[in-house]
């Protein structure tokens, strides 16, 4: 016994923490609410417009906390054997839900307007997941494959779950982040979602040239639910309880992911260990701390994007990036690993390739693993649900960044990159702005 209190004596006088009482239940490992707070999720926005490539304005007037968004999609139901909404020789592809989304922009009181990519909000919304089975099952909720025109007489089979990853939300549960404070704004937040067009999402199976005519011109709905908390007493509200004309609020933001980088290259043969390096000059960079780029690629046939394959993201496999000749990140063969060593889930998800049956009667579906890259430059900085950790990455202002790649396969690609900033977001004058 006077062995274990020597050695307890020594490890707790070099150890430089508090001690922390790891049996009863006390004031150091508990945290108390101060201000009790409800939630609720009954507030819903039908779209005005539900046409394909449609722009609709949805307002969230200013109450209290906003926090996780989610958009409800749903397919008409298929009209007749042949014509406008029958779906005759069409296949929806996984993810359907998410591509057939273009764009969200966001405004927040009096910010400025912000545009973010579906395809780049799709990523940030599994990169949050805190396991595989969340992360799939996020995927498969925003739109299952239909393969033939008979499953969309099945009501679940048409609807797609999308969740509107903001740059102050996260649908994470253990590092959910703290809810928008709306209470100090006077103008509403905005969102503005533009949709794509069937034909740039649905895949044709039949023989011969696609009938574009088959399929819908509109959703049968689509609508916006939002989630809210409220104070319980209103008196703890911070605007009754300081002057905000003359005091502001910071409120960290995990990241700012900013409007997506597009390019094209090509690769001119299937990668190898001596394969010589595609290289693409990344611009578009604001100033501020980026913290990390997500990069991504899609195969292009004929200089676009096919339908049906828009989140059948082609793999790498060396990856590296300079920044004024600098190698900041070199992952030569080995990016996956690197990307477990940095985020909770791998930065792949499981997906579904469509090609069209021998007799054109169906789609069929192969299963596929679809990868993303993420570089990082700021330390990880994930806390958990509630607290915040303000974290800088490299000020990259006049900096030179060459991006260079090798490709699993030979052909052409669209490649992807979004830049992931250090934000806050100040509350003041009851508006709002962001600070980079």
């Amino acid at each position: 016994m006077a062995s274990a209190e020597i050695s307890e004596s020594v490890i707790h006088a070099i150890t430089p923490a508090d001690c922390c009482d790891q049996y009863y239940a006390g004031e150091k490992n508990t945290d108390l609410q101060c201000f009790p707070t409800l939630v609720d999720n009954r507030f819903y926005v039908s779209l005005n417009s539900l046409n394909q490539g449609s722009t609709n304005t949805v307002i969230f007037n200013p109450d209290q906390g906003l926090s996780d968004i989610v958009l409800t999609l749903v397919l008409p139901e298929p009209t007749g054997v042949s014509g406008v909404g029958s779906y005759a020789n069409y296949a929806m592809p996984d993810n359907w839900g998410s591509a057939m989304i273009n764009t969200v922009a966001l405004r927040v009181g009096g910010s400025a307007l912000y545009y973010f990519s579906q395809d780049q909000l799709f990523v940030d919304t599994l990169t949050d997941c805190e396991d595989e089975g969340k992360k799939n099952a996020v995927s498969a909720l925003s739109g299952g494959a239909i393969l033939n025109q008979n499953a969309y007489n099945y009501l679940p089979n048409r609807i797609a779950n999308i969740y509107l990853k903001m740059p102050f939300n996260s649908i994470s549960a253990l590092q959910k982040t703290l809810c928008l404070p709306t209470d100090l704004l006077t103008q509403p937040i905005q969102f503005l979602i533009t949709f794509n067009r069937f034909a740039d999402v649905a895949f044709w199976y039949g023989a011969g040239a696609a009938v574009l005519s088959n399929l819908p011109n509109a959703f049968d709905s689509a609508a916006v639910n939002f989630r809210k908390t409220t104070m319980q007493n209103s008196e703890h509200l911070l605007a009754r309880r300081e002057n905000m004309l003359e005091n502001a609020l910071n409120y960290p933001l995990r990241y700012f992911a900013q409007t997506v980088f597009r390019t094209n290259f090509t690769q001119n043969a299937d990668g190898a260990l001596n394969q010589q390096y595609n290289t693409i000059n990344l611009t578009g960079f604001r100033s501020g701390s980026l913290k990390y780029i997500d990069i991504y690629c899609r195969p292009l046939v004929d200089g676009s994007i096919p339908a049906g394959s828009n989140y059948n993201f082609s793999k790498f496999l060396s990856v590296r990036l300079l920044i004024n000749g600098l190698v900041m990140y070199d992952a030569q063969l080995n990016a996956p690993m690197w990307g477990l060593c940095e985020k909770k889930t791998p930065t792949a998800f499981n997906t579904t390739v469509l090609v069209a049956a021998s007799d054109h009667t169906a789609a069929v579906a192969s299963q596929y693993s679809s990868p993303w890259v993420s570089i990082p430059f700021a330390q990880l900085c994930e806390d958990v649900a509630f607290r915040n950790v303000v974290n800088l990455g490299y000020s990259i202002q006049n900096s030179v960044v060459n991006l260079a790649v090798i490709m699993e396969n030979e052909g052409a690609y669209e490649l992807s990159a979004a830049y992931h900033y250090t934000c806050n977001m100040l509350f003041t004058k009851n508006s709002a702005e962001y600070v980079f």
